[in-house]
């Protein structure tokens, strides 16, 4: 009979870190690599080349030119004529864009996360965990809102930002120690600094069903979240709003829109028959 950890690894290998994930006998490595080398391209560079991919990635340059070849015969990558370096493809947008047309949460609560965020002055979001960080699938901005709109895609530490840690109350606890022991791998300055701050927000979440972080992302940010009752198609979401700590004090946001947000998501949960 298998363990817990074996039976919950098996059935998500997204609890695992990267050096466990390669040990197991399934993992497939030319696969990782070529979706390692369209991550590259995440990190805020539009253009590399087959020289900068091998070095991040610590590759042979053989085996990048296979993957960059094979990757742009594909349509996930396209070679810049100017430069002879490679960007992104159109076809990766047809990756994301089945989980996200499958997100009917987006339309139901997209008319009241910008009533919100038109109130706050702030981004509204919707968030996602994506193996060891956040993920953001939908994000709504006021028309007088000063802040950048996060990009759907766009990512953010789990446990220094309020939406990661309103995504691990979402998770059981057996599964946060997993996802705990993949951050103290990957992430052990996060993990020694946040560990007991979100633990913190997740007993303040059990008690009134939000968690705020003030500068701990952001020096100038402050942010509220609240984790969605029960997992929508399978996974746990949550919705954060985002303030710049000059416009607003930590009470206003706890005591004025975490009420409003908690709110809109106890709306959603009953649209959905989540409650």
């Amino acid at each position: 009979m298998r363990s817990p950890k074996e039976t919950l690894e098996s059935r998500d290998p997204g609890f695992l870190d990267m050096e466990m994930l390669q040990q197991q006998p399934q993992f497939a490595s030319t696969l990782a690599n070529g979706l390692a080398v369209l991550g590259c391209f995440g990190q805020g560079e539009a253009l590399l080349g087959n020289k900068e991919l091998s070095e991040r990635l610590s590759l042979a340059r053989p085996t990048i030119t296979r993957l960059t070849y094979t990757l742009m015969g594909l349509g996930y990558l396209r070679r810049d004529k100017a430069s002879g370096k490679y960007a992104l493809g159109a076809a990766v947008l047809s990756l994301g864009y089945p989980l996200l047309s499958q997100m009917a949460i987006r339309q139901i609560a997209g008319p009241e996360m910008m009533e919100l965020a038109c109130l706050a002055n702030g981004p509204v979001s919707m968030g996602m965990r994506d193996r060891l960080q956040v993920v953001y699938v939908e994000t709504v901005v006021g028309h007088e809102s000063n802040f950048t709109k996060p990009g759907i895609g766009s990512t953010r530490p789990l446990l220094r930002t309020a939406m990661g840690r309103a995504l691990l109350y979402g998770h059981t606890q057996q599964e946060r120690a997993y996802i705990y022991s993949g951050l103290k791998s990957v992430h052990p300055q996060d993990y020694e600094k946040c560990l007991a701050p979100t633990e913190q927000a997740i007993k303040q979440m059990k008690q009134s069903g939000f968690c705020t972080v003030v500068g701990e992302w952001q020096p100038t940010l402050a942010a509220v979240a609240v984790p969605l009752a029960s997992r929508y198609n399978g996974v746990p979401l949550a919705f954060n709003l985002t303030v710049a700590t000059y416009e607003m004090d930590e009470k206003t946001l706890t005591e004025k829109f975490a009420p409003r947000l908690l709110n809109l998501v106890r709306g959603v949960e009953r649209t959905l028959g989540l409650s």
